[in-house]
């Protein structure tokens, strides 16, 4: 019986070791249906958000317009006062506007339901990532290194995770990936409609994520140090068409002047360069370590800062690196724009070395322990990733309040960290109520007399308490009850797998159990 165990996993090896090293005819229709499958498992079975932007900022604004509500206050008829851009592009946000009003149109208004038609979306639009990235190594090196590069990009644990969520750190990539295709033509140098449409991409991306300016600089600059001025002004006009067209158009109906938003969000981040934290130059290099897993990261790196060609697509990569590096606010999802390129550019220019070393040639099998190594750390936390559902108690705790619709206003009591986040609002379907963090900042307050002094009308006292954490849950309970009102516990939520492993890895990271309780105010 061992022995037949012995004998399939060596014919399972070998079949792995043959896909490995043999590409298929069809390679590039046989990657994109290997990395549509995890992408399709993540859209259904990784459901909640990755971190505050892509909810907030993106759903959470998206939805509230076509109830009639402005979350964000980011429309100018609804600001107080003087109204001032927020700095946020309203290109890909509009574009979940559009799609919320259609589902809702043909009748589907389920907060869920929505999310996963959403993440379908998003995984069919990250697959142009994987098939870009082929078509880019197979142009810069041969079908075996092309294959490999390409099966990377299909099954990085990461990436299907991350390519569901509405981040605009991601949703840019595709259109970054197509544009460094066309600056790479299979035969000779970009003409200059290759050029020019090179850039109408890259000003797409900059439509959806602002900073990959930054990126969109290095194929110009790149171009000039060429010789190719013809080249360099086409790639800008391209890249100046959408910006005008798009941003120069919603910012003039919104604010009667072009690129008031573009122009707000660069005066902010001037003005916050350490606001959210300040990080060492080299936190990216680290990042990119730990992301494409040792020793393939190692490699990869080694590969990418060995070689400066093709210079029109390595040049952008590394002013969006450097810059982003120089920039005090270093926060992970940044540098997500330029990863899949950096990979590609890396693994091929490693690959190329290594086999043309003869060092690493007497030592094959070296490298073959390494890349088992990395697949199999992969392959295990594939899977995990993928049916990952993230803020998961936030995200149930709302969905489960609809029953109890209409609620005149929410309590995040958090005495247990004292940093009440915000709810999603979006899965409960209900915008106009009051929303009042509750932490340990009140200590010495009664929370009816606070909310008197405050100015919240009766008609709006909050009715619904969400304990978040339960550390001395029954203290913070009898408080309520003293302060407010008499409490009847009507749910709770837990969180995810994910949420409580990241809590281990680092405290820092919420893991709250969220009890949901009616309150009915003492008069």
């Amino acid at each position: 019986m061992k022995h037949a165990d012995r004998s399939g996993t060596k014919r399972m090896l070998k079949r792995i070791k043959l896909l490995w090293d043999s590409p298929p005819s069809n390679a590039l229709r046989t990657l994109t249906l290997i990395a549509f499958v995890p992408r399709l498992v993540a859209a259904i079975f990784s459901p909640g958000y990755f971190a505050h932007d892509d909810h907030f900022l993106i759903v959470e604004a998206a939805a509230s317009w076509v109830d009639g509500f402005d979350y964000n206050e980011w429309l100018p008829w609804n600001q107080p006062g003087t109204p001032t851009p927020s700095g946020h592009s309203f290109f890909y946000v509009g574009a979940h506007y559009l799609l919320f009003s259609l589902l809702k149109a043909v009748g589907i208004a389920d907060p869920k339901s929505m999310m996963v038609i959403v993440r379908l979306l998003h995984a069919l639009w990250s697959l142009i990532i994987v098939r870009a990235g082929y078509r880019i190594a197979i142009r810069i090196s041969d079908p075996v290194i092309a294959w490999r590069t390409g099966l990377f990009l299909a099954l990085f644990c990461f990436m299907p995770f991350l390519v569901v969520r509405n981040l605009v750190e991601v949703a840019c990539i595709p259109f970054l990936m197509l544009g460094a295709v066309r600056l790479l033509p299979r035969d000779g140098g970009p003409t200059l409609k290759d050029a020019f449409i090179a850039g109408v991409w890259i000003g797409l991306a900059m439509n959806v994520r602002f900073q990959t300016i930054f990126f969109a600089a290095g194929p110009g600059v790149a171009f000039m140090l060429q010789r190719k001025r013809a080249q360099a002004f086409a790639y800008g006009v391209g890249v100046l068409v959408p910006l005008a067209v798009i941003q120069g158009s919603i910012d003039g109906f919104l604010w009667g002047r072009p690129f008031a938003e573009l122009t707000q969000y660069v005066t902010y981040n001037l003005a916050n360069t350490t606001t959210y934290g300040v990080l060492p130059w080299y936190n990216y290099l680290l990042l990119l370590l730990g992301l494409f897993i040792p020793p393939l990261s190692i490699a990869v790196l080694f590969g990418f800062f060995r070689r400066t060609s093709p210079l029109v697509l390595w040049l952008p990569v590394v002013l969006f690196l450097a810059i982003h590096s120089y920039f005090p606010n270093k926060q992970e999802r940044f540098l997500l724009p330029i990863v899949p390129l950096l990979f590609v550019l890396g693994f091929v220019a490693w690959e190329q070395w290594r086999v043309a070393s003869s060092w690493w040639s007497r030592r094959r099998k070296l490298w073959h322990g390494a890349l088992v190594f990395v697949w199999t750390i992969n392959s295990i936390a594939l899977p995990v990733l993928c049916t990952t559902y993230s803020k998961r108690s936030r995200v149930e705790a709302m969905y489960a309040l609809r029953e109890q619709r209409p609620i005149k206003g929410i309590v995040i009591e958090d005495a247990e960290e004292d940093e009440p986040p915000l709810v999603p609002l979006f899965y409960l379907g209900q915008w106009k109520l009051e929303n009042l963090p509750w932490g340990t900042a009140h200590a010495n307050d009664r929370l009816g007399n606070w909310l008197d002094s405050v100015g919240v009308p009766p008609e709006r006292m909050p009715d619904i308490v969400l304990f978040l954490g339960e550390k001395d849950l029954d203290q913070r309970m009898h408080r309520m009850r003293s302060d407010y009102g008499e409490l009847t516990v009507i749910g709770r939520t837990e969180p995810g797998f994910m949420d409580r492993l990241v809590h281990w890895l680092n405290p820092v990271n919420r893991n709250e159990t969220i009890t949901i309780a009616r309150v009915d105010r003492r008069p």
